[in-house]
């Protein structure tokens, strides 16, 4: 804030700023090329959110302790991002992890689940090669990773 104002000037502004929502066009351009694009552009749009992924997910491990597997990685990301998730063991020893794509939280971090789906895609397998995203019906997505041979 500037010095030399006044007061109520200045409240008025804190006010303004705490009532306000963060500013995002991102999120209303991704929704309004994916309403109308060709089927040609949902691909890229897709390619292009696959690899911003896997770029995330391969940074991610740089900073990230060894001892830490990627399911436990994606799960904590994922909470972090305040997504819901449910984790569970599957019957050969691998790890599932189950997310609403048609969650509100979900379109409010991605957009759209077109984005997604591919995102998480591409993070997943930046943190385990052989993690593999299905997509179920209504918009539930499953993440899996298989058993670790180490």
């Amino acid at each position: 804030m500037r010095t030399g104002t006044s007061f109520a000037r200045d409240w008025q502004l804190i006010k303004v700023a705490r009532s306000l929502q963060r500013h995002d066009v991102t999120g209303s351009l991704v929704q309004k090329l994916l309403a109308d694009a060709p089927a040609g552009l949902t691909e890229r749009i897709a390619a292009i959110a696959r690899r911003l992924g896997e770029e995330n997910g391969t940074e991610l491990l740089t900073h990230a302790e060894e001892q830490l597997n990627p399911p436990t990685l994606m799960e904590g990301l994922l909470l972090t991002w305040g997504i819901p998730c449910e984790s569970s063991d599957t019957a050969d020893g691998g790890v599932s992890i189950a997310v609403d794509g048609a969650a509100t939280v979900v379109r409010e971090a991605f957009a759209d689940v077109r984005v997604a789906g591919p995102y998480l895609e591409g993070y997943a397998r930046a943190l385990q090669r052989d993690a593999v995203l299905e997509h179920g019906g209504g918009g539930r997505m499953t993440i899996r990773f298989p058993p670790r041979n180490e």
